[in-house]
């Protein structure tokens, strides 16, 4: 009996293949070459070059003037002219005494230490009624604590150099305390009862330490003016800046020679 063999089939199964879309992707270098994107670019660029431009005349418009109205400008320098007209002479004279204060405080050896300006400073804070009202004073009258901290410091150091030359006795400082209690005292002059009166021992110190301050503020105009004397001032807001040879030269040897005489004499 013969066996039949069964035919394998040679057909082969066709697969279905997905559809693969493919997009061609656009070339930059023809965007960049493109006209239109051209034109777009340099309108973009003026743009920006234009609002930068703008700001910086706005920055020469804030940085350069006091005030502006409606685009017109007002300058520094006319602001500072008319300043400087109004109240340069007497600035610059405030600004020589202070220099010459500091010049005889280094020459007496004399210093302030920051925790006496502190105490000074803590001492107005509580005789204007606190932080809050100390803040706003210093907004009204338009200084900073640092500017007040280094007038501070100059009254302190003009009292260590002028305290030795007044002359004053315990009668003066009492009677001082009764004609000024009240206004040296103010919180303690309010709680007092109808006829009684401050003692005088109790707040004898500091009745005394502002008498001092009194008498050191009255005699340090007349003080400061015999310095002009002694010191070669040169005003160039009431008279023409001078000029000499080697001036600048000299008058930097000399201060030399002067700082190593006093730290020789120190040693």
């Amino acid at each position: 009996m013969k066996k039949t063999k069964t035919k394998k089939s040679t057909a082969k199964t066709k697969r279905t293949c997905p559809l693969i879309l493919k997009f061609k992707k656009p070339s930059f270098q023809k965007v960049v070459s493109n006209k239109l994107f051209k034109v777009f670019l340099t309108i973009l660029g003026a743009l920006f070059m234009f609002i930068l431009v703008d700001f910086f005349f706005q920055y020469l418009n804030n940085g350069y003037s006091i005030a502006v109205i409606d685009g017109a400008r007002i300058s520094k320098k006319a602001y500072h002219k008319r300043l400087e007209a109004q109240y340069g002479q007497s600035t610059t004279k405030q600004l020589i005494d202070e220099k010459i204060i500091l010049l005889e405080a280094e020459k007496n050896s004399v210093s302030a230490s920051e925790e006496e300006v502190q105490a000074r400073l803590d001492d107005i804070i509580t005789s204007v009624g606190g932080q809050e009202s100390y803040q706003a004073a210093l907004l009204a009258n338009g200084i900073t604590e640092k500017d007040l901290k280094t007038q501070i410091e100059l009254d302190i150091l003009a009292t260590k150099i002028l305290e030795p030359t007044l002359e004053y006795d315990d009668d003066d400082i009492k009677k001082f305390f009764d004609q000024y209690s009240n206004v040296i005292f103010p919180t303690e002059t309010a709680q007092l009862e109808e006829g009684e009166k401050l003692d005088y021992e109790q707040y004898r110190e500091k009745t005394k330490e502002v008498f001092i301050q009194q008498e050191v503020e009255n005699s340090k105009y007349s003080w400061l003016e015999g310095l002009f004397q002694e010191y070669k001032i040169q005003d160039n807001s009431t008279s023409t800046p001078k000029y000499g040879v080697l001036t600048a030269t000299v008058n930097i040897f000399r201060n030399l020679f002067d700082e190593a005489n006093k730290n020789e004499l120190e040693e």
